[in-house]
């Protein structure tokens, strides 16, 4: 649009020029025209086109300042959606962060889940017979705790097929990569499948092993043996 304007002044242009040739000398008699005054006819036309190169010059600005005012609008529309997508690329990387963090606490529970599963059925399955009287699970455990004529060391190789279980649960949610509050959830879940009786077994049997008592002091599981004395049922 803007080329068919300018030919259009072009051609106007030309024209006006070629016109002075037809109708100056039918305004002047010849007779009155030498040729110095007729060249000076001419000054009124080059004043004329002298204003249209002016007038064009304007133009020209007036056009690059609207490209110009374009461009800078351009510009700040594709600053204005590159913030946007920037802040919706945040927000993606916390979403995927957050269901991914989710994902992770959701896996570990399973595990764990599974884990103290396992853990009840080896507590299920100890048998221990002292004076013709077989005790089973929990009560088995601490019989065989305060029996006599077990040494500590024949009492932790005795217990470990039960005892090494539950302390690999805590060591897996402790190098677990979870939050802090995802942890204390986890170990609330252990806690509560885990009774007061267990609880005084591992202390009863891991008393000097500062380690694993370090362990569950860690989860505040000693909260539960305030003495740390098994029940002698």
């Amino acid at each position: 649009m803007k080329k068919r304007y300018l030919l259009l002044i072009v051609l106007l242009i030309i024209s006006m020029w070629g016109s002075t040739w037809y109708f100056i000398p039918l305004w002047y008699p010849k007779e009155t025209l030498e040729a110095g005054t007729f060249g000076d006819m001419f000054g009124a036309v080059n004043a004329l086109f002298s204003g249209l190169a002016f007038a064009g010059l304007i133009y020209t600005i007036t056009v690059q300042r609207q490209e110009l005012a374009l461009q800078r609008e351009a510009i700040t529309m594709q600053t204005e959606e590159l913030r946007m997508q920037r802040e919706e690329t945040a927000r993606s990387v916390d979403q995927m962060e957050g269901q991914s963090q989710m994902l992770r606490f959701q896996l570990t529970m399973t595990t764990v889940n599974e884990l103290v599963k396992s853990k009840n059925k080896r507590i299920e399955a100890v048998r221990f017979i002292h004076k013709g009287e077989e005790h089973h699970g929990v009560e088995g455990l601490i019989k065989m705790v305060h029996h006599s004529q077990m040494s500590k060391e024949e009492k932790a190789i005795y217990f470990d097929y039960y005892l090494n279980s539950f302390f690999y649960i805590l060591q897996y949610i402790l190098n677990s990569d979870l939050t802090a509050e995802q942890k204390e959830s986890l170990m609330q879940l252990l806690d509560t499948d885990t009774s007061d009786h267990e609880i005084s077994v591992l202390y009863e049997v891991y008393n000097h092993d500062q380690h694993r008592l370090l362990l569950m002091r860690r989860f505040n599981l000693d909260r539960r043996v305030p003495n740390t004395k098994v029940y002698s049922g």
